[in-house]
């Protein structure tokens, strides 16, 4: 997965970075402060710019210019840098002869009989034992659609979109009606929260480096990373609120209120009038600790009253509403850069946490009464089906999730007999 992905450390800090080595020393935690693994080529020094022949893959893949640090990683790499699986998965799928159908929503898989599936490939009879229907997720009015016919499906949408299709095929269309009654059971986020802080200073640019540049170890559970946007993508600003603490969220709504009160303009300058990407360090605070919460297909005023997947919160695991310590390291950052502290307006309104990472609600399983796969990531009374993306991540990794969702499907396709 390190090989496909081009890992390699971030080679250039930034100011945000440096505060938080600082920071990370001022709390005991010096030795933990380091440039974060990314999938990014960032070509030779000096030449960062430069687009040379494939430097991954001997030569096989496309062609690749180095990261020039606009920050642009997350809301999409311009410059052909960061490692997208076009450039490399998919990149070589195609090749080997997948076709790719873009911008295509599934809505069905179907299991078929042994007459039904019977075609012919190169003169031989072959067994099809899904049918997977789909129709343009971009068409404005009657996409188009079409079907597929498939010996093995892999559902791989993410832990969200994999657990509404699977939902709606086994309670909505009733295909695949045997579908483990554990589907949306131990759904985990990274028990995080997600500040900032906006600086009031305009001479540095806090939108300049790649999308998260460092991490260190607030404790002994928490892992912090500092986090950007580029410079013109500030719309994200609209989920922001200030940075308020309280345990209940009448407080927090009261608070709220009193901070824009006593500070009228930091609010108006962060929330309207700046330059927010270019002046602004998201902070990501992670936990290890174990949460977990239920999803079911249900109806609530966040659904608008339509059928769609319901959060069912386990009482045993909750999601951590504050990180204290999440709180401490965005007021000392606040302090370092002339800032001014906000978090996200779900956490500062309604002391609801927000997740960038939210994964598992397809379990591993002994039998379909301990799970919804096995160990082969296969589902239960669907022979040639499988899950293979976030929604089958079994324990919470307590940092970004994408390279061991990565490991996971390398596993999955080891368990795959070759032709």
């Amino acid at each position: 997965a390190r090989h496909m992905l081009g890992v390699t450390p971030n080679p250039r800090m930034t100011h945000a970075d440096g505060k938080m080595k600082e920071i990370a020393e001022e709390l005991g935690n010096g030795e933990t402060f380091k440039p974060t693994d990314v999938g990014v080529f960032f070509g030779k020094p000096g030449e960062e710019e430069r687009t040379v022949p494939d430097p991954y893959f001997e030569g096989k893949g496309p062609e690749r210019a180095g990261c020039n640090f606009c920050g642009g990683c997350m809301v999409g790499c311009r410059y052909n840098a960061k490692n997208t699986l076009p450039k490399n998965y998919l990149y070589f799928a195609e090749k080997q002869g997948a076709k790719i159908i873009a911008e295509a929503t599934v809505t069905d898989i179907r299991p078929l009989t042994v007459d039904d599936g019977r075609s012919a490939v190169n003169g031989q009879p072959s067994v099809a034992r899904y049918e997977v229907d789909y129709h343009s997720t971009t068409a404005l009015i009657n996409g188009s659609k079409g079907t597929v016919r498939a010996r093995s499906v892999i559902v791989s949408a993410g832990a969200l979109g994999t657990m509404n299709l699977l939902f709606r095929c086994r309670d909505v269309t009733r295909s695949l009606s045997r579908i483990s009654s554990r589907l949306g059971d131990n759904v985990r986020t990274n028990s995080e929260n997600i500040l900032g802080v906006t600086s009031r200073d305009k001479h540095i640019d806090y939108s300049q480096g790649i999308a998260i540049s460092s991490i260190f170890q607030a404790d002994d559970v928490t892992r912090v990373e500092p986090v950007r946007y580029s410079d013109g993508s500030s719309f994200i600003r609209v989920l922001t609120a200030p940075h308020v603490e309280g345990d209940s969220a009448i407080i927090r709504f009261l608070k709220t209120l009193w901070e824009i009160i006593r500070h009228p303009f930091d609010f108006l300058y962060s929330k309207f009038f700046s330059r927010w990407a270019r002046y602004t360090t998201i902070l990501l605070v992670m936990q290890v600790e174990e949460n977990l919460t239920h999803i079911r297909l249900g109806r609530n005023l966040f659904t608008l009253f339509r059928r769609g997947l319901v959060l069912k919160p386990d009482k045993d695991h909750p999601i951590p509403r504050q990180l204290k310590i999440g709180n401490h390291v965005t007021r000392a950052l606040a302090e370092k850069v002339n800032g001014i502290p906000q978090a996200a307006f779900t956490d500062s309104l309604f002391n609801f946490p927000t997740t960038a990472h939210l994964m598992g609600g397809v379990p591993f399983g002994r039998d379909e009464n301990e799970g919804v796969v096995d160990l082969d990531c296969q589902v239960f009374n669907y022979p040639g089906l499988y899950v293979v993306d976030g929604s089958i991540m079994p324990a919470n990794p307590g940092v970004n999730p994408s390279l061991t969702i990565t490991a996971l499907a390398e596993y999955a396709m080891s368990k795959v007999p070759e032709k």
